[in-house]
């Protein structure tokens, strides 16, 4: 396993019961399976059901999935979910909270760069949700794992933060922070993990070059003011966050969807 993605599991587990504690402050994973909007942003969604029209009976496997909101979501809708994220105490309890939705979904400890546990060709559909690829110090080796497991014809959406947004401080006065070109490895010397705030051109020169085919890419604002203040997904404490003129951020993409198909 590469040691900066295992730094990153090492942090993931410390962590897991306080982002437990923090998803369950709003409860919204109960309700992703009625209502699988609530698991995505951007396009995602959208573009996952232009991708395989109906989900029931599809072998789906969220790569990454964290919270695996996506992954109830998905389930939710009448498909054969495989979750898989590299930290084994997130995947513990998502599989608590899948048998409390009465969900049958199989969860699978691996890192995504390889996804050495999973079989060619197996999936229809592969997707990743949102501060993945932050965490992956090579998207080149993701996307050709994410290839090799799916058929011909299947299909990879992901949506993640809007590369534009990363060079930017969060706090205002609004200003420049960092290059858009200098994309890490970024030190978190607290919690003893790497981040990665890759371009554009970073996340989609390599998918074509894995042997994908673009198929659409959106670029969308988030759709609650609380993006611009915490991680959680409660109510918004200011409205005002979403305006440009109050918050310049605001009027730059937050989301940016990805939808490629394996030839």
């Amino acid at each position: 396993m590469n040691e900066m993605h295992e730094a990153n599991r090492r942090a993931w587990d410390r962590n897991a019961q306080d982002w437990r504690a923090l998803r369950d402050r709003d409860g919204r994973w109960q309700c992703c399976p009625q209502h699988p909007e609530l698991a995505f942003e951007g396009e995602a969604l959208d573009q996952i059901r232009r991708c395989l029209g109906t989900l029931e009976g599809k072998d789906v496997c969220v790569v990454g999935s964290g919270d695996n909101y996506a992954a109830f979501a998905l389930a939710g809708c009448g498909a054969r979910v495989t979750s898989v994220d590299i930290s084994q105490r997130q995947l513990d309890i998502a599989a608590e909270r899948a048998a409390r939705l009465d969900l049958d979904i199989r969860f699978v400890r691996a890192d995504a760069a390889g996804l050495a546990e999973l079989g060619d060709g197996s999936f229809d559909l592969a997707t990743s949700t949102n501060g993945f690829y932050v965490w992956i110090a090579d998207p080149r080796q993701v996307y050709a794992a994410i290839h090799r497991i799916l058929r011909p014809g299947g299909s990879y959406v992901f949506y993640e933060v809007h590369p534009f947004l990363r060079p930017w401080s969060r706090t205002p006065p609004l200003q420049m922070q960092k290059p858009y070109w200098a994309t890490g490895p970024f030190v978190d010397e607290c919690d003893e993990s790497y981040e990665f705030h890759w371009t554009l051109g970073d996340l989609l020169n390599p998918l074509i070059e894995c042997g994908f085919q673009l198929r659409r890419i959106a670029e969308s604002p988030p759709r609650s003011a609380r993006f611009w203040q915490d991680a959680s997904y409660e109510a918004p404490d200011d409205d005002e966050l979403s305006d440009w003129r109050q918050n310049g951020l605001a009027g730059l993409p937050a989301w940016v969807t990805v939808s490629a198909l394996k030839l």
